[in-house]
């Protein structure tokens, strides 16, 4: 121990520590050396010489390591005594953080439908193809149930949710079929999962946003004029709006609403009125009981907001980020 002792005061930096551990444990060291003739020692002694060279080792290691903290401690304190910075100057501060641009598209949409009656509801990102599927009478064969489509956990039972329409048919089969329940009007904003063809355009996660009302005499008129007034809390208020017939499994009719830019008219959200066969797989009658859908991508408004691609979006590159403009 004298000549290891002898070697750790003549250490001044860390290469010289270094050099020291592996004199002294390394894989030519004499301990290893021992470690390695253990193996020819007689059968009765293996045990008292192996616990012998244990403790060496130990004894070791416990030096080395005291020697780094002192090492440590040195260079601080040399630091410090041959820096020029002055320690009574003002800090510099922390910069603020911001949300990411699509939570603030999704809070921007949850405070226009919160003064239409609106809450916000959230529900599990792994689903059961009853929700995802079945309950929105998408069918079998179905091209959105391929393995090409949808990401399956475990082949026709569990699966990563393909769009929050699946939370708007968790709440309505919470309610039984009682129509004493209603109206019920919720917004399911949340990240889904499709298996789609990765670009600067397209991610396999991006995030959405849905709204469901469903009630006594819910007309098409009232899903036109919430779209209407969604998009121009969006966009502004001198904001052209215009729609058009679509198809979506769940809702007839179906219609999307586009909005006029620069680059022409764009389609921003897809809707429709509940469809009958939907409203009883949901326990309602449909002679009785209507409702309207509607859903939209948050990522491609903060996109289209901030100038940004889907990759830079989801990134996470803060050299990035700064770069783009902000949500208003």
């Amino acid at each position: 121990m004298k000549e290891l002792l002898k070697d750790l005061e003549t250490i001044k930096n860390q290469q010289d520590l270094d050099n020291v551990k592996s004199k002294w444990l390394g894989k030519k060291s004499d301990l290893k050396a021992r470690f390695d003739d253990l193996k020819n020692a007689p059968a009765d002694k293996k045990q008292d010489i192996g616990a012998q060279l244990n403790k060496r080792r130990i004894q070791i290691e416990e030096l080395i390591e005291s020697a780094k903290s002192d090492l440590s401690a040195h260079e601080i304190k040399s630091a410090i005594a041959n820096d020029n910075f002055d320690m009574t100057l003002p800090g510099g501060g922390i910069a603020p953080g911001a949300l990411h641009p699509v939570s603030v598209i999704e809070q921007k949409c949850i405070n226009a439908l919160r003064r239409l009656g609106f809450i916000s509801i959230e529900g599990p990102e792994v689903e059961t193809p009853q929700y995802n599927f079945d309950l929105l009478d998408i069918p079998l064969h179905h091209p959105a149930r391929d393995m090409q489509d949808t990401f399956w956990i475990d082949k026709d039972n569990i699966l990563l949710r393909s769009h929050t329409t699946t939370v708007q048919a968790r709440e309505m089969i919470k309610l039984g079929g009682d129509e004493s329940k209603l109206p019920l009007k919720i917004v399911s904003p949340g990240r889904v999962c499709r298996n789609e063809a990765v670009d600067a355009t397209h991610l396999a996660i991006f995030h959405q946003f849905e709204g469901l009302w469903v009630g006594h005499g819910v007309k098409l008129s009232h899903l036109k004029g919430i779209l209407e007034f969604i998009l121009k809390e969006i966009y502004g208020d001198k904001t052209q709006v215009r729609f058009k017939p679509k198809y979506y499994p769940y809702t007839e009719p179906s219609i999307g609403a586009d909005i006029l830019t620069a680059r022409g008219w764009i389609t921003i959200v897809g809707a429709g009125m509940v469809s009958p066969q939907v409203m009883r797989n949901f326990g309602f009658d449909p002679d009785g009981v209507s409702g309207l859908a509607f859903g939209f991508g948050t990522s491609r408004l903060a996109g289209d907001f901030t100038g940004a691609n889907m990759r830079e979006l989801y990134g996470m590159d803060l050299r990035v980020f700064k770069n783009i403009k902000g949500v208003k």
